[in-house]
């Protein structure tokens, strides 16, 4: 404005160094001016945020009514003052670390930050632009600021809340995979019983060799390893870790594939992963787990539901520049339109005695924790969820 007005002055007294303050011209051009900063404090104090400008030496040169009236007095009482009249050193500290930015960059830019005042404490989000003077050169910073305290609060408890669901997900999760560790109990521990009895047998007949009782005691300890090692599984996936780390994606799917192995097994479905080398992602090892164990889960009832005469799920990681995408795709009879667009939705289930919660969080672990993306198509053929999410570096040894 101040150059535009340089100009309209220059185009009055073109051949002048003296003005008439009683020409006219002049006068209309006072006028004109009077408008224009007239026009400009009321729509300035019309705007419900923030308004400031100062110098380079954090002067106030002048701000809006709503900036006046966040710090309770007037704006003549602002101007010439500074940041340290009325801010603790802490904020005083921070907007001088923004002007040396600015001035660094010399562009706009934006940063949320805590305002103290008195006994008045706001988050703000705050938009910082150089001010400039006819000649390009910056003499001072033009701010908006927007109080975001309640919208701060709100994703706050958003938060809070999505931590519940997660923390309520795991359990109803611990008591299926409690119910999948049974069933993957079973059967070594009637090899056990069968074991045992041998040995019983043999013993009371006394033809129980050192070479039987070896062999014998070598294929129970098996048994007992393999009931150690899912035991272990299930310990770590319910281990508190708030560490993000790269890892192979094919471990959390085979875990995931060994846990359900009696499900799986017992309903005749067959699994199948089909990757061509070993990827890796960089996010929460346990939560990505949890997240396959959901849509395999799933998959897996969806198939028993549907009565499926050969049932199948199929896995495929491929990956496109950086990105990495998993399919997790079954050949059941596929969700209904009316109800796809409500899948990941929280509580929605189709289920009799789900709980509406594993697409949810999946969707919230995916997409908030890791910046991926989580997707559904269907039809009659079936279903796949697909995963998106930035590919990580191999781990090494």
């Amino acid at each position: 404005m101040e150059k535009q007005l340089y100009t309209q002055l220059k185009e009055i007294y073109p051949n002048s160094s003296h003005i008439n303050i009683n020409d006219e011209k002049f006068i209309d051009f006072i006028n004109t001016i009077q408008k224009q900063q007239n026009l400009f404090t009321n729509v300035s104090n019309s705007i419900t945020d923030a308004i400031f400008y100062k110098d380079l030496d954090q002067t106030y040169l002048g701000c809006n009514k709503y900036y006046a009236d966040f710090l309770g007095i007037t704006e003549e009482e602002i101007v010439g003052k500074k940041d340290s009249d009325f801010f603790d050193k802490q904020t005083v500290q921070t907007f001088h670390a923004t002007k040396q930015l600015l001035l660094e960059e010399g562009k706009k830019i934006e940063y949320k930050h805590w305002i103290k005042y008195k006994n008045k404490k706001v988050y703000v989000m705050t938009s910082k632009s150089p001010l400039f003077d006819t000649k390009g050169s910056i003499i001072g910073i033009v701010g908006i600021s927007r109080d975001i305290t309640k919208e701060f609060k709100l994703q706050k408890e958003i938060d809070e809340k999505n931590l519940m669901l997660i923390q309520q997900n795991k359990f109803v999760s611990m008591g299926e995979m409690i119910a999948d560790i049974a069933h993957q109990w079973r059967q070594p521990l009637n090899l056990m019983g069968l074991i045992l009895q041998k040995m019983d047998i043999y013993s009371t007949k006394e033809i129980l060799e050192k070479k039987t009782l070896k062999k014998m005691t070598k294929e129970a300890m098996f048994l007992l390893n393999e009931m150690s090692q899912t035991i272990d599984d299930f310990r770590n996936f319910f281990s508190p870790n708030k560490r993000k780390e790269d890892f192979n994606i094919k471990e959390a799917i085979d875990k995931s594939s060994y846990i359900l192995k009696s499900q799986l097994e017992r309903n005749n479905i067959s699994f199948n992963y089909d990757s061509k080398k070993d990827y890796y992602i960089y996010g929460h090892k346990n939560e990505f787990f949890q997240v396959i164990m959901n849509l395999v889960h799933n998959a897996i009832d969806t198939l028993i539901i549907d009565k499926i005469a050969s049932p199948s799920i199929k896995v495929k990681v491929k990956d496109f520049d950086n990105t990495i995408c998993i399919d997790i795709t079954d050949n059941a009879n596929g969700i209904k339109k009316s109800n796809i667009d409500r899948v990941f939705e929280p509580y929605f289930t189709t289920k009799e005695h789900g709980t509406g919660l594993g697409l949810y969080m999946s969707k919230i672990i995916i997409e908030k924790h890791m910046g991926g993306k989580l997707s559904v198509k269907s039809d009659i053929y079936g279903t796949t969820f697909t995963i998106k999410i930035a590919k990580g570096k191999p781990t090494i040894i």
